[in-house]
């Protein structure tokens, strides 16, 4: 998929303003961007969320779709927490950088 798909496909997303999880992994898959191995790309053990997405600034597209995947796993093991980050505004960030961080190189 190229960067310019990518961003279409982000925009989308972006545009919906929702918060069901299955809309994100969707996104990831499609993208080939999943990260089984997120946890590679994480500075805290155990894995902390919040102090990881303090690092979304300063992120690269890999480290933001290692961020996106962590929140889809931490809302496997507990239930709701995608929403509950949704409502707090620790999701879409990460989807404006990764668009930011294709757009440049575009």
């Amino acid at each position: 998929m190229t960067k310019a798909e990518k961003i279409r496909k982000i925009q989308g997303i972006l545009e919906l303003k929702d918060f069901r999880e299955d809309l994100y992994a969707d996104l990831l898959k499609t993208m080939g961007d999943l990260k089984t191995n997120y946890g590679d790309y994480m500075i805290t053990e155990p894995i902390d969320c919040n102090e990881e997405l303090k690092r979304i600034s300063g992120a690269d597209y890999e480290l933001c779709t290692a961020l996106l995947t962590m929140l889809l796993r931490e809302d496997h093991f507990s239930n709701g927490s995608f929403e509950r980050r949704f409502a707090k505004g620790q999701v879409l960030p990460v989807l404006v950088r990764m668009k930011d961080v294709l757009s440049a190189g575009v």
